[in-house]
């Protein structure tokens, strides 16, 4: 598949148009599981929660998931190696080659092996200090060359998790793609063939017989073929002058690329209008909304394999939990979701921070800038005033508390303004 990718423009448009689509938008969800979060102390919450969201802002999964995505849709499944330091957390993105599936540990996550006896040296010395470790001391205990990573360690998600063998999503179009490649020969070659003439030259006779020997009859075609452009053949032969084409007259002889490239296409369940132009911005909108429902599906994967990751770090508390949750959200869709949340935010629903989650603001950076402009330099945001405007300014004169606009001047009112204001018809109690 990555050779496909390199060679092919129409899978690497395709792989990309969707490894590229994702923005990883996330806020925490609270559900409560007893009665007795009623009773749950104010600060051990909030410690538990900034702790929580600090944990998973580490994962930093946002800078990552378009090199996850990529090779979900290049190789069906990703394969990590996770080293988490007090800092922060990397991942190591395996080759799927050296890597093979065991089982499913949470939902769609998988747990996964390396095979030791397929690694060369060179790629064995790219390896993570930690993971060559994990490798060195396998010899000891594994009987075999598999090498389990530990669940802590280990990120495996998968596109077709209905089995467990490796089966490239866009596999199949490696067929349609060669079947496109054949139809640009063909029609090459038709056009050429299109283009090429026979220019057929009399010869002279009489009684029968030909009247030029070979010593003139070269010379007659030679000259024939000076003149004439190279597509164009000559034959000597005894008759009228004519040319004639080798185009085809059928009219079921026609270029069939556009055909084999809209069928490849609809075989991938993917609109052509992506990729060569929509008919129309409704057919375009569709599409797209359509191909982000495949993107979404992998949001849910992330969001289990996370879940995964704060209980294995003991995140678990008796009468409520936190969840990471990603928001349905892809670069086509941003400004929509930011409007639908401002709406529920306006109607009073509890939805601030996925308010903030559309606008890329994660829960840690939420509260920090919260308590930053809030609370710790509030004396200076204070100080901030709307710039001035007629939105903000009240009128002049005696009317200054009646706000609006400044009056105009008499002279650069219209006749129809002129009137209006001798007559005071902006007063509703004025109008007949």
């Amino acid at each position: 598949m990555d050779y496909m990718y390199q060679k092919s423009g129409y899978m690497r448009r395709l792989i990309d148009y969707f490894s590229n689509m994702p923005k990883l938008n996330y806020y925490i969800d609270k559900e409560i599981t007893d009665m007795s979060f009623l009773k749950v102390n104010e600060n051990t919450y909030k410690k538990t929660f900034i702790k929580f969201a600090s944990q998973a802002s580490k994962f930093n999964l946002g800078n990552n998931i378009h090199d996850i995505t990529k090779r979900m849709y290049l190789n069906d499944a990703c394969f990590a190696f996770v080293i988490e330091t007090d800092l922060d957390i990397s991942y190591f993105f395996l080759d799927p080659r050296y890597c093979e599936i065991r089982k499913i540990v949470n939902g769609n996550v998988y747990e996964f092996a390396i095979n030791r006896s397929l690694l060369s040296n060179a790629y064995y010395d790219t390896l993570p200090s930690e993971l060559q470790n994990l490798l060195k001391q396998s010899k000891n205990i594994s009987l075999n060359n598999l090498v389990d990573i530990p669940y802590e360690n280990g990120f495996c998600i998968k596109y077709n998790s209905n089995f467990l063998h490796l089966f490239p999503p866009f596999f199949p179009m490696i067929a349609d793609i060669l079947l496109i490649d054949e139809y640009k020969d063909l029609a090459k070659s038709k056009a050429v063939n299109d283009a090429y003439k026979l220019l057929v030259l009399p010869v002279p006779m009489k009684d029968g017989e030909v009247t030029m020997d070979d010593g003139m009859l070269t010379p007659y075609v030679e000259t024939a073929l000076n003149v004439v452009q190279e597509n164009i053949g000559v034959l000597p032969y005894p008759g009228e002058v004519k040319s004639v084409e080798f185009s085809s007259s059928n009219s079921d002889d026609r270029d069939k690329v556009a055909d084999a490239t809209t069928q490849m296409y609809a075989n991938q369940g993917v609109s052509e209008a992506l990729m060569s132009g929509a008919s129309s911005g409704s057919e375009l909108k569709l599409s797209i909304t359509n191909d982000s429902a495949d993107i979404f599906r992998i949001y849910r994967m992330l969001e289990n394999w996370m879940s995964l990751q704060m209980k294995l770090r003991k995140y678990i508390y008796p009468s409520y939990q936190f969840v990471y949750k990603i928001l349905d959200i892809t670069i086509f869709n941003e400004a929509d979701v930011i409007n639908r949340e401002l709406k529920l935010a306006q109607a009073s629903a509890p939805n601030k921070e996925r308010l903030c989650a559309a606008s890329g603001i994660s829960p840690s950076a939420m509260i920090g800038n919260t308590v930053h402009e809030g609370k710790m330099f509030k004396d200076i945001f204070d100080l901030w005033n709307p710039l001035k405007s007629s939105y903000t300014t009240s009128a002049s004169g005696d009317k200054s508390d009646d706000g609006g606009r400044p009056t105009m001047d008499d002279r650069d009112l219209s006749a129809a303004g002129e009137v209006t204001r001798e007559n005071d018809t902006n007063d509703p109690d004025n109008r007949i």
